[in-house]
């Protein structure tokens, strides 16, 4: 009798659950539907157990469907690698947080800006260098060439930049003498298992992936990162991404103890223009490479990505170990990751990640 009585309710729990999993993929459909994304990729964490919902089409002129396995670009869900990346040899004590990074490496784009030299990692992570977010033709053989420009004393205020990233990403090359992709395949990528990610286009591993998109039915062509940008280069999946948040950003998997408190902890304040701290950014302060939202539920940490025809997103309660990471393939789809965690997280919060500033950064 008690035998078949726990099976029944095992019965019972096991149709619940298919009848929720049914339910959240049926929604997170209707989500890509209203913002204008061909497909979503998304995981979600919580209580140790996990949920991926995966909808929707690797490009808009095709039948091919995405899968837990679909490559997106992760755009500046790559600073947050970097960051980690950072404070991993930061623990080796190869480089520095206060450190001026003209310490480490003389940058041609600086020679005429000597403020340039009072930059320092720290400043970076926080977004307090000074640079615009990109000065010239990101990625273009001239680029590597335009000289930058401070635009305030660096460390005095906040504006955010890929191009200190770049920098950081310079400095962290000279000080261990490897370029930069090696540098994350073997701090990051190989020790948390993130087997279906790479800093740069890599055709043997990317057979599954997914196009960007202007709109929901108009592709882009597919663009395929020769090169390696810690500020926005990195190809993974919302799996993938998630065994990174789950383990090197909540457990603090290969960092110190010290260290990974120092990384999640408030740097800085942020700012949503150019004037004074308002009340609104005293919610989304600086962390040490990614940004918090404090709000009715505790502590987040919290990121978002832009590259063109991709928007990616993903926020992270280190008290509670929930997560959610997703990804969507269209140039309108940063809408989505309101409805997302109004979907999957707790009711009766504010999402200040997506309220701040509609979920942009720069």
């Amino acid at each position: 009798m008690r035998k078949n009585l726990f099976c029944m309710i095992l019965c019972l729990l096991m149709a619940q659950s298919f009848v929720n999993a049914y339910a959240q993929e049926k929604e997170v459909a209707q989500i890509a539907v209203k913002v204008g994304a061909p497909a979503i990729q998304v995981v979600h964490v919580k209580k140790g157990n996990l949920t991926s919902v995966n909808f929707g089409k690797k490009k808009a002129d095709s039948n091919a469907l995405i899968t837990e396995n679909t490559a997106f670009q992760a755009a500046s869900l790559t600073k947050v690698i970097a960051a980690y990346t950072f404070f991993r040899l930061y623990d080796k004590g190869l480089i520095d947080l206060d450190k001026p990074l003209a310490d480490y490496f003389t940058y041609n784009r600086l020679v005429n800006e000597p403020q340039g030299r009072l930059i320092t990692a720290r400043m970076v992570l926080t977004h307090r260098t000074g640079f615009l977010n990109w000065e010239g033709a990101v990625g273009s053989s001239e680029w590597y060439n335009t000289p930058l420009h401070v635009q305030f004393v660096p460390g005095t205020k906040y504006k955010y930049s890929g191009e200190g990233f770049y920098y950081l990403q310079l400095a962290m090359e000279k000080a261990t003498g490897k370029p930069f992709r090696q540098i994350v395949k073997e701090e990051v990528l190989k020790p948390l298992k993130m087997e279906h990610s790479d800093m740069q286009w890599n055709g043997e591993l990317f057979t599954d992936y997914a196009y960007g998109h202007y709109s929901a039915d108009k592709p882009r062509k597919l663009a395929k990162w020769g090169y390696t940008n810690a500020a926005y280069t990195l190809y993974t999946t919302a799996l993938d991404y998630t065994r990174f948040v789950q383990q090197a950003l909540v457990e603090g998997k290969g960092l110190k103890k010290k260290t990974h408190l120092l990384m999640i902890s408030k740097a800085n304040e942020a700012q949503k223009s150019s004037g004074e701290v308002n009340d609104d950014d005293k919610h989304v302060p600086c962390a040490l490479g990614m940004r918090m939202q404090i709000n009715e539920k505790g502590t987040w940490l919290w990121h978002t990505g832009s590259n063109p025809g991709f928007r990616c997103f993903f926020i992270a309660n280190p008290t509670t170990k929930e997560s959610l990471v997703a990804f969507n393939n269209s140039d309108t789809g940063m809408p989505a990751f309101d409805e997302l965690m109004r979907l999957f997280l707790e009711k009766d919060q504010t999402f200040w990640a997506y309220k701040w500033r509609k979920g942009e950064l720069d």
